[in-house]
């Protein structure tokens, strides 16, 4: 993983546990932004999509240190969304393996233990710029 996201990295599995316990806020935060509230659905990926490439130009913008918080937040919704929509998915972290390309990163693990990062999901989409990504990505393992 490239230097770009130490910032959002866990060193062990009680400070990703505190992480998870402040989901419910910084998502309201995010929302608090957006337009309106766009609801947790395989839908609402595209709301939050739209409102992420609007606000930023590229990752590296959304990676800035001013904005951080905005980029966990859509994160956190994108991942929230997987976890309610795929069945067995959940929350997990990976502490034990640094060759994993989402080693100390927050992933969202799917019933047959396939990963994925929703924070790379985020930065992906604004690489691409492409509206729909999020939602694909995500579809692909329902």
């Amino acid at each position: 993983m490239t230097d770009d996201f130490h910032a959002f990295q866990f060193h062990s599995r009680e400070d990703f546990q505190i992480w998870l316990a402040s989901d419910v806020e910084v998502r309201d935060e995010l929302y608090a932004l957006m337009p309106s509230d766009p609801g947790r659905d395989m839908a609402s990926l595209d709301e939050v999509e739209a409102f992420l490439l609007a606000r930023f130009p590229d990752p590296d913008a959304a990676l800035a240190l001013e904005h951080r918080a905005v980029l966990d937040a859509v994160a956190r919704h994108i991942g929230l969304v997987m976890v309610l929509a795929l069945g067995e998915a959940s929350w997990d972290i990976d502490l034990d393996d640094p060759d994993n390309v989402y080693y100390r990163l927050p992933i969202v693990r799917m019933e047959d233990g396939s990963e994925e990062c929703p924070l790379t999901m985020a930065t992906a989409a604004l690489d691409r710029r492409h509206p729909g990504y999020l939602r694909g990505v995500a579809e692909s393992y329902e």
